[in-house]
């Protein structure tokens, strides 16, 4: 999906206070770097009084402070290829949606290089698609903040459903000012993503063994990251098959189980190379059990745009943790 230039562009620096303030669409929120230096690029997908949709994209670990907009509801989709984005001290698997009501308060602490896709809409507007749509009501007896989809492509799908209707609803609204119109297509924005959520053979069907065991999986490997863990381990531990297990995994959350495992080092890696947790790259690289080194170099800078020895260099400045 190509995306055009940023609408606006925040630089933020640790040194500077007065910057960390700042109005979002509907939101008033403090970000907060947790390096010196952070920007985050906005893309305006679409923006009218009952619907505003964007792409927020962070070049390194932001903490945004906020509540939600009185009258408002907010889902956000975060599409982090490495790490585990924390939204009020739950730690996101990959694809899940998050979803705030009215007046609730928002402590969320994004990866670096992620893309959040934001929809803010009114309650009003919500209500009405829940009632022109077979679709979930998110709101109904909710007692999370977070929920998956039930196959990684669903979260994919309403993506790409969300892009196409912002650029014709952008058509629409500069061509034939058609109120009407402009209404269906914020409708249809909506219902993408909460049909993401709707499960496909109604709430009473049961739930695959195999995103049981991806499930099950995610949560021993966060619990046990520096361990040594193999496909061969997570079979033994979870007492499954290497089948269930590696496309349970595929189908839930879109990547493999041992990408994933590097992925979440690689982010550990850099969580310790901001912090200064270890003396020296070579020492956080193994740490986290990346013992070739030229391998980790490349699989870091490939995930992150710079050099372990880059990120240690523009950090040295911070007292060691």
């Amino acid at each position: 999906m190509s995306i055009a230039p940023p609408d606006e562009i925040f630089h933020l620096s640790s040194a500077l206070p007065s910057q960390l303030n700042r109005t979002i669409g509907k939101w008033e929120m403090s970000l907060i770097p947790s390096e010196q230096e952070a920007s985050i690029r906005q893309h305006k997908l679409f923006h009218s009084p009952e619907l505003q949709c964007s792409r927020l994209e962070f070049d390194s670990s932001v903490t945004l402070v906020s509540s939600v907009p009185a009258g408002f509801i907010t889902f956000a989709i975060s599409q982090s290829p490495v790490g585990r984005p924390v939204v009020n001290n739950h730690k996101l698997q990959p694809n899940e949606i998050i979803v705030l009501h009215s007046d609730e308060p928002v402590h969320y602490t994004c990866e670096p290089n992620e893309t959040l896709f934001t929809i803010t809409t009114t309650l009003e507007h919500y209500e009405r698609c829940c009632q022109h749509h077979a679709v979930i009501d998110i709101l109904a007896n909710r007692t999370k903040h977070s929920f998956q989809a039930e196959n990684f492509q669903f979260i994919r799908s309403a993506i790409q459903a969300i892009s196409a209707s912002c650029v014709d609803i952008d058509d629409i609204l500069s061509s034939q000012r058609s109120e009407s119109k402009a209404s269906a297509f914020e409708g249809a924005v909506l219902a993408s993503l909460l049909q993401s959520l709707t499960p496909a053979g109604g709430f009473s069907r049961k739930v695959p063994t195999r995103r049981k065991v991806a499930i099950e999986a995610i949560e021993y490997i966060h619990e046990n990251t520096k361990k040594t863990l193999t496909i061969k381990s997570l079979v033994k531990q979870l007492q499954t098959t290497t089948r269930t297990l590696h496309f349970g995994f595929i189908e839930t959350f879109g990547i493999s189980p041992i990408a994933y495992i590097r992925n979440l080092r690689l982010a550990s890696a850099r969580r310790d190379l901001i912090n200064k947790t270890w003396p020296t790259v070579t020492e956080t690289a193994m740490f986290w059990n990346f013992h070739h080194l030229g391998r980790f170099s490349k699989a870091y800078q490939n995930a992150y745009g710079e050099s372990p020895s880059e990120t240690a260099r523009r950090n040295s400045a911070k007292p060691r943790k």
